[in-house]
């Protein structure tokens, strides 16, 4: 008895230790890393618990967040009930903040009132970010990368999130197999740390070569051509061309099916392809095995669901129907389309879904455009964002959409389209967000990224014909942030002055006239038969017509014309006095603009057509009319070709009466048949003067010492005088050399003439090549043109140009 009374008693004793230990404050605390929290005795000594106030409470520790701003989050507050929850939802709520590492709290019982105490450990700040092992990328790119500032508070998470940026980082540039450790030092105990990156990057990882198998319809250079991975070529070591990228990688089986199903192949099977590393871990090999199967056509088209138009209707929007073969592509664009005529009744979110039915026996594609046509809405808020020097009213005033009306989908492409075009910007958004409250509305958000409009160029330049050119120009095109443009130019050559000041308001008082001035000082050496200088202003005003594509402007032009006879000046051909004096003149333009950016088009048209009419009290009297039509499309990838075609026709404006020769047409250099130095190419006309002056040996410069033929001596004494008329087509395919240092090339045909009459037989041509450097001074063009016609004049078998702008 007394045993099993000792047993019971000893149970008893195990039991109750048990249920205290479990009911006692340190068994219901929250455990963190290196977190504890302190609780005493119970305020009431062992009675019966009663309710009991909280009388202060205190932080300790807190160095660079203020106390108040601990104590709104906390849950206890002072005067309020004291609760061991409540303890636990403190500590649960101020690590939440992110700031500390450790948190106590501690209790203190004072008459009847408990006191309680938060001693808090903060989180250090990075007090620098640095790398090592990083020689091939530069350490301020890398920092930019990880998003780690100075003075930010150090956070775990946030490092490893910086790794993958960094890896991610590498991996674009192609360097596949980098090795990034992060490093945490401190600086000051506690309170500051230095984030040290250490980075093996080894070798770049190049794409050594990509097979294809079982493609027997379609080619390898096809197929390979379009992958984004690419094998390493000529330029891959400066640049991270052929280099081998993961998500690139993962992108081209996509790729592959989408360029069979774009050609009918749609029961194409494509095995995840094979890669194969060099031991070196310096080269890859891509294998990719092809089951391409048999080319489908289209069949039959048909419409079902939510149609809001008739079936006669959606026929006329889809292409595919008239394509034959079955292609993906077209019918993307057939989809696009039919949503965006949805889109145009409020309806901003139809779904057009295709259902497809493969007739394996007649090799045809049923396609079935499925209509899901959601429900109307309304444009809501609409916000300019990432505008920092832009006034909103720059953006505002392209809009074609405004809040409160019915959602249109092609007006809200066209406020888009004329945004991208301003040239102010490298990528315009419309980010579409629809508030909680207000399901039939459309809030639109135009993000926008600014990009450098105002330029300072020192240029420098040279040519077969000029030599050594130097200037500087400033040009602002968003000038004061209000889309005006602002242009100063000054270029010297040695046979050339030319000194500009313009400005354009696009947008006159708010309104849609546009007003603009141009001064001008123009000092030319360059025509070997006589020297001038131009100075003058003008004026001008513009204003849209029929639609904003198209658009009329009035000119009003002043200036002086100075002629001075040089060495080579045929007072007969050349007589001075009929072609200097004053000009007046005013000229109407009309333009049509459909070019998608104003500064770097890849497609789209521009076209005017002008007449311009001197005479208007000056005294040099002519009309002249000028047609331009320049085409630009982007053929595929980022090749783009550029078009430009050019008539000009100055005429007198009585009958009887001659043009100042001022004003004659003359072609070659830069921006003109750029395989024939400046002012080169025209009508010819033959100089009596010079004929004498080469057979005299009186100390002038044509004289010829060594016996010539009459008719080298009449070749001799022609001289390029310029025509009334003159036409111009230049063709040319830009590419991509280095997309990472916008180094781009070119190839170009060039074809016109200046003359009086022009005929096929007279025409000029050449061809070139060269390349072109996005700087930030400008567009710099190298380029190299070869004469593909010849004529009696001595001529340099290649003509080399540097100049900095764009040829059209």
């Amino acid at each position: 008895m007394h045993n099993k009374s000792l047993k019971e008693l000893g149970i008893f004793l195990f039991f109750g230790f048990f249920i205290v230990f479990l009911t006692s404050p340190a068994a219901v605390s929250q455990t963190k890393p290196k977190t504890s929290k302190k609780q005493v005795a119970s305020p009431q000594n062992g009675k019966t618990a009663k309710a009991v106030r909280i009388e202060s409470i205190s932080i300790v520790g807190q160095k660079k967040i203020e106390k108040e701003a601990i104590l709104v989050k906390m849950v206890s507050q002072v005067g309020g009930i004291y609760s061991e929850k409540q303890i636990t939802q403190d500590i649960q709520a101020l690590f939440k903040l992110g700031y500390f590492v450790q948190i106590e709290a501690t209790r203190e019982v004072k008459n009847n009132g408990v006191h309680l105490e938060y001693r808090v450990v903060e989180k250090p700040t990075i007090a620098e970010v640095t790398f090592e092992g990083n020689l091939e990328q530069k350490a301020e790119d890398l920092e930019k990368e990880t998003g780690l500032k100075n003075f930010e508070l150090l956070n775990t998470s946030k490092i490893k999130e910086a790794v993958a940026k960094l890896e991610k980082f590498y991996e674009d540039k192609g360097f596949y197999l980098v090795k990034i450790e992060p490093i945490i030092e401190d600086v000051k105990k506690d309170e500051s740390v230095r984030v040290k990156f250490l980075i093996s990057e080894n070798d770049k990882v190049k794409v050594k070569k990509i097979t294809l198998i079982g493609n027997t319809n379609l080619k390898d250079s096809y197929l390979k051509g379009r992958l984004f991975t690419q094998e390493a070529g000529f330029f891959s070591g400066m640049s991270s061309s052929g280099s081998f990228k993961q998500e690139a990688f993962e992108r081209d089986i996509q790729v592959l099916k989408f360029l069979y199903w774009n050609l009918g192949y749609v029961q194409v099977k494509i095995d995840r392809p094979l890669v194969t590393v060099t031991p070196d871990k310096k080269s890859i090999y891509i294998t990719y095995h092809i089951e391409e199967g048999d080319q489908y056509s289209i069949g039959e088209v048909d419409f079902a669901g939510d149609l809001l138009f008739p079936k006669s209707e959606l026929y006329d929007v889809v292409k595919i129907k008239d394509n034959g073969v079955f292609a993906v592509d077209v019918m993307q664009k057939d989809i696009a389309e039919l949503q965006a005529k949805c889109g145009d009744l409020g309806y901003a979110f139809a779904n057009v879904n295709p259902r497809y039915a493969f007739h394996e026996k007649d090799k045809k594609v049923d396609l079935v455009f499925e209509f899901e046509k959601g429900n109307k809405v309304y444009f809501g808020a609409i916000n300019v964002v990432g505008n920092s020097k832009t006034r909103d009213k720059v953006v505002r005033r392209e809009l074609k959409i405004f809040e409160g009306e019915l959602y249109n989908e092609t007006r809200k492409r066209l406020s888009q389209e004329n945004i991208q075009r301003l040239g102010f910007f490298d990528e315009v958004s419309f980010k579409t967000s629809t508030p909680p409250e207000k399901p039939d509305q459309l809030n639109i958000d135009i993000v926008i990224k600014e990009r450098n409009t105002g330029q300072l160029q020192l240029t420098a330049g040279y040519g077969n014909v000029q030599g050594l050119s130097l200037g500087g120009s400033i040009q602002q095109n968003n000038f004061r942030g209000l889309g005006q443009t602002l242009g100063a130019r000054i270029d010297a050559t040695k046979n050339r002055q030319d000194y500009s000041l313009s400005l354009t308001e696009p947008y006159f008082k708010d309104t849609l006239w546009s007003a603009g001035f141009d001064l001008f000082y123009i000092e030319n050496k360059e025509r070997p038969t006589y020297d001038n200088r131009r100075t003058g202003a003008a004026v001008r005003f513009g204003h849209p017509i029929w639609s904003d594509e198209f658009r009329a402007i009035v000119r009003y032009k002043l200036d002086k014309t100075e002629l001075f006879a040089n060495k080579d000046t045929d007072p007969f051909l050349f007589p001075l006095d009929t072609a200097k004096g004053t000009t007046s003149s005013a000229t109407l333009t009309l333009e049509y603009d459909t070019r998608n950016d104003r500064f770097t088009p890849s497609k789209g048209i521009f076209a005017d057509i002008s007449y311009e009419r001197a005479g208007l009290g000056g005294e040099l009297k002519y009309q002249e009319f000028s047609t331009r039509l320049r085409y630009f499309k982007n053929i595929f990838w980022d090749v783009v070709w550029r078009n430009n075609l050019t008539y000009l026709n100055i005429q007198p404006n009585e009958s009887g009466d001659d043009v100042p020769f001022t004003e004659l047409y003359q072609m070659g250099g830069a921006y003109s048949l750029r395989g024939f130095g400046s002012s080169t190419v025209g009508r010819r006309i033959f100089s009596q003067d010079r004929y004498n002056k080469i057979g005299t040996d009186d100390g002038n410069p044509f004289y010829v010492k060594t016996p010539i033929t009459d008719e080298e001596r009449r070749r001799r004494a022609t001289l390029i005088f310029g025509g009334t008329k003159e036409i111009l087509f230049q063709s040319e395919l830009q590419f991509p050399l280095i997309k990472e240092a916008a180094l781009t090339g070119v190839v170009f045909y060039d074809i016109g003439q200046a003359d009086d009459s022009i005929t096929t037989a007279n025409l000029m041509s050449d061809f070139g090549i060269g390349f072109r450097w996005q700087s930030p001074l400008g567009l710099l063009r190298f380029e190299w043109g070869w004469p593909l016609t010849s004529d009696e004049l001595d001529r340099d078998t290649v003509n080399f140009e540097f100049s900095i702008g764009p040829p059209f």
